[in-house]
């Protein structure tokens, strides 16, 4: 299809919640969607490879989850299968009229209308059949078969790519979730004393079980990434030391004084008391 109706009202009261990114990706969606005729095949990163927006498969991604319907033949739209259903039931229409010699004519009400007159005797002339004009509905069909041909052409080339036939090259890499028996790999741990020394291995490993658990706990495009050890690295150049973290009690400077004699101290006392002294002189 080359055409398809587009009412701004309905549009923006399906779409007001989209960020400009999405918006853009829906956009380009239903129009690959028109073009093919067809739901549209593939992964997310191939699909938002063919519309132009291969950095951005996280907000493709959450447009086809909202707005498509994931099948075997590939991601279906409501909306633009029944407009396809209605553009291809017109087409075999006017393709059946063509074959008639053009859209059925109107009766008319003149009973006087005028006839063609055929000025040449047939019997003189030995033929008895007259050449049928050309109509504007068989020009307005022949236009619609090249339409056709062209809209395959752009079609098989979409296919194409979807289906990534240029296999030779490198595919891109999709982004995966931690696998769910992650546990922290000693070089990870590594890493991470050397560029936090302030942490110990106790609080190190930590680290890792709440990275494990955060990470698990996502869902959808989030809970991706291309590369899992840069995300721990991130995530060590932003953790906190713990603020409960008791830390030992300093020793004492006078570690040389001498062991205190109780007997000495009374004896000490008590002459203090005879001479009147009120304060200890030792």
């Amino acid at each position: 299809m080359n055409f398809y109706p587009f009412h701004p009202g309905d549009y923006t009261l399906r779409t007001g919640h989209l960020d400009l990114i999405e918006d853009l990706a829906y956009r380009r969606l239903i129009d690959l969607y028109y073009l093919n005729e067809a739901p549209l095949k593939g992964d997310i990163e191939s699909i938002a490879r063919v519309i132009r927006m291969r950095s951005n498969s996280a907000e493709v991604g959450s447009v086809l989850g909202e707005f498509f319907t994931e099948t075997p033949d590939g991601w279906r739209h409501p909306h633009c299968d029944g407009l396809i259903a209605k553009y291809h039931a017109k087409a075999k229409q006017a393709a059946e009229n063509g074959k008639l010699g053009g859209r059925p004519k109107k009766p008319s009400n003149n009973p006087e209308e005028t006839k063609p007159v055929i000025s040449a005797n047939p019997e003189e002339t030995g033929s008895k059949t007259n050449q049928e004009p050309r109509t504007n509905n068989q020009n307005q069909v022949d236009q619609e078969q090249v339409t056709a041909v062209a809209l395959h052409s752009a079609a098989v080339q979409v296919e194409q790519d979807v289906n990534g036939e240029d296999s030779a090259q490198t595919k891109p890499q999709r982004a995966k979730r931690l696998p769910p028996n992650w546990t922290l790999p000693p070089d990870w741990m590594a890493w991470a004393a050397t560029d936090r020394p302030e942490f110990t291995s106790d609080l190190l490993a930590r680290e890792g079980e709440k990275f494990a658990d955060h990470w698990h706990s996502l869902s959808g495009s989030k809970a991706t990434k291309l590369d899992w050890f840069a995300t721990w690295r991130n995530w060590i150049r932003n953790a906190r030391l713990p603020v409960n973290v008791h830390q030992l009690p300093q020793r004492s400077s006078f570690v040389n004084l001498s062991p205190v004699n109780a007997e000495e101290i009374r004896a000490k006392t008590e002459e203090n008391a005879k001479l009147g002294v009120c304060r200890a002189n030792f």
